[in-house]
């Protein structure tokens, strides 16, 4: 799950940076060629870069005399040239490292962005009941996207100024020691600029990054209860609530904003200008005393050297925003893929008769027991069905048949096995569900039943949608082709129903669970889909979660819960002779 917001201690800091950098390490070395290859063109680019001034001080120092102009003019258009040729040298060799780099940054994004996914969906549903979804979106869009930019930035501005830095220091070195260490004892100054500027930085993106996430989610919240929101006329409590949280990332906005107005080129240029000024103070000091420490040359180099460092520390300064945003987004996605996926068995019932059994079973969402000691046995074949009012449990009990939730206590069998032993990929092949809502794609009707699965063909989808009553669906323009819209649009609640049946269906599964399956249909609908449930039940074990206890009295086994317990169990007949809490209920429906 994500971290709180609390302040993290230094040691926690650097834990989390480790773990960051060698999660990134490891997908980098996934394109060793590419990394390489990279870092390679890098050092060939500073080299280049700082061949240029050395060849102009070369003609200031050697070519070129006050009166007379070029000693040896083809000398003078040989260094010429050649300083030209190494400006477009230089061009070309940055143009290969930028795409280079851009190249690595985008394919680790990709690399990243498909296992954040792969790993998404095999998270326990448990995990989605905490986790916003509009959170889970940011982390795989926008946050996978932030990690490429860190990527550029780490292995394009953050190597390119190191290897510049340390080829201008030891070439400074080489022409004056006084020069190299004038730009060497500098650098502690643009440092102490960049040390603050970032500290200030993470905390203001950490902040904004927060409240965007918040806003995602709100936004998501929002659009997805619409109707809510207008039926209840709370529109204007949703337009405060959101205006709050924009105003805050509007206040850190603010902030980001007036700290890189004094950090960037201000502070750094300042510093640069500094050390310029020493140096050309130093020059004109020897002129003047008749000990010309540096030449003319000399000067030029430590000038345009200086120039071309403190433009790389100004870039990596503006972009330090940048990285702590990237790493924010780094940390949030690492820490996501952290979260363990569903921990399944191996054992695989190949021919799944179909028994289940709760043995002592207690589960708890959070802390309280949502069930408790769940005794139960259900034979292959039979037909079961779960009645109890609202919040007694009877989803749960369909939520751990399907493996969606661990238990907390006790053991769930099938065909003998405990599920925590099974691999639950093969065992849901040999099941199906309908849910209360079921959830119907953009595509066709054909695409919905088969859901991408290629070896169901269309005549067995319709072949399975004609046995749960839903002919009429294909009387539709194109049949079994006809298109349906987002969410099922153009279709009645009853039709979606239907090819939830169907798909369903077509699978011939060993169990079936159908989680209230009429309870959002019309009568005459329901009539269809009875017909369809008896068709579909037979030959496999069938657990019904029942809104209409008129459409559960010839089950094989009912059971009655009441706050997690089982309280009554028998056939219709027999509960209704019993004159308990079920025969109560049925006279009520």
């Amino acid at each position: 799950m994500e971290k709180n917001n609390k302040i993290l201690t230094k040691q926690e800091q650097k834990e989390k940076a480790r773990f960051r950098n060698k999660r990134l390490l490891k997908y980098a070395l996934q394109l060793k060629p590419l990394l390489f290859f990279g870092l390679i063109i890098t050092l060939v680019s500073a080299l280049a870069e700082l061949a240029g001034p050395y060849i102009i001080s070369i003609i200031l120092d050697g070519q070129l005399k006050e009166g007379i102009g070029a000693i040896n003019f083809e000398k003078f258009l040989m260094l010429v040239i050649a300083y030209f040729a190494m400006a477009i040298i230089v061009s070309i060799v940055r143009y290969v490292m930028s795409v280079s780099f851009a190249m690595l940054a985008n394919k680790i994004g990709l690399i990243i962005r498909r296992d954040v996914f792969r790993h998404v969906i095999s998270l326990p549903v448990q995990f989605f009941d905490k986790y916003p979804v509009g959170k889970v979106v940011t982390r795989i869009t926008s946050d996978t996207q932030d990690i490429r930019l860190l990527i550029q930035i780490l292995f394009y501005d953050i190597i390119t100024t190191l290897v510049f830095s340390i080829g201008l220091i030891v070439g400074l070195f080489i022409i004056d020691p006084f020069l190299g260490a004038l730009s060497l004892l500098s650098l502690p100054l643009a440092y102490i600029v960049f040390v603050d500027y970032k500290k200030k930085s993470t905390r203001y993106n950490t902040d904004m990054r927060r409240f965007n996430s918040d806003m995602n989610a709100n936004l998501n919240e929002t659009i997805q209860t619409m109707e809510v929101v207008q039926s209840f006329n709370n529109e204007e409590y949703i337009y405060n609530q959101y205006s709050n949280l924009n105003d805050n990332h509007y206040g850190e906005g603010r902030k980001l904003a007036t700290l890189w107005s004094y950090s960037s080129f201000n502070a750094t240029n300042a510093i640069g200008n500094l050390v310029i000024t020493i140096a050309v103070f130093y020059f004109a000091l020897g002129l003047i005393n008749g000990t010309t420490a540096i030449t003319v040359g000399g000067l030029y180099i430590f000038v345009d050297y200086n120039r071309k460092l403190y433009n790389y520390i100004n870039n990596l300064t503006n972009r330090i925003g940048e990285l702590e945003k990237a790493k924010s987004a780094a940390d949030q996605v690492f820490e996501l893929l952290e979260n363990e996926p569903y921990k399944q068995g191996d054992k695989i019932i190949s021919d799944l008769k179909g028994s289940i059994e709760f043995d002592d079973v207690t589960f708890a969402y959070d802390e309280d027991n949502v069930l408790e000691n769940i005794n139960l046995s259900i034979k292959p074949g039979e037909s079961c069905a779960f009645v109890g009012h609202t919040g007694s449990g009877k989803s749960t009990i369909m939520n751990l048949i399907y493996g969606f939730y661990k238990i907390k206590e006790g053991k769930l069998l099938f065909d003998g096995e405990d599920i925590e032993d099974l691999d639950m990929v093969a065992m849901r092949k040999q099941m199906a569900i309908v849910f209360q809502n079921p959830y119907i794609f953009e595509g066709t009707i054909y695409e919905n039943i088969a859901l991408f699965d290629s070896s169901i063909t269309k005549d067995e989808a319709e072949i399975a949608l004609i046995n749960v009553g839903g002919e009429r669906i294909l009387m539709k323009d194109k049949g079994i082709d006809a298109h349906i819209q987002e969410g099922g649009g153009g279709f009645s609640a009853g039709e979606k129903q239907l090819i939830s049946f169907a798909r369903a269906m077509v699978r011939n599964p060993k169990i079936l669970v159908l989680d209230e399956a009429t309870s959002n249909v019309d009568t005459q609908t329901e009539e269809y889909i009875q017909f369809g449930v008896n068709r579909l039940k037979q030959g496999r074990t069938t657990l019904i979660i029942a809104h209409r206890l008129s459409t559960i009295k010839d089950v094989d086994k009912i059971f009655v819960l009441d706050k997690g317990k089982i309280i009554e169990s028998g056939n219709h007949d027999q509960l209704i002779e019993l004159d308990g809490v079920y025969a109560k209920m049925y006279k009520e429906n």
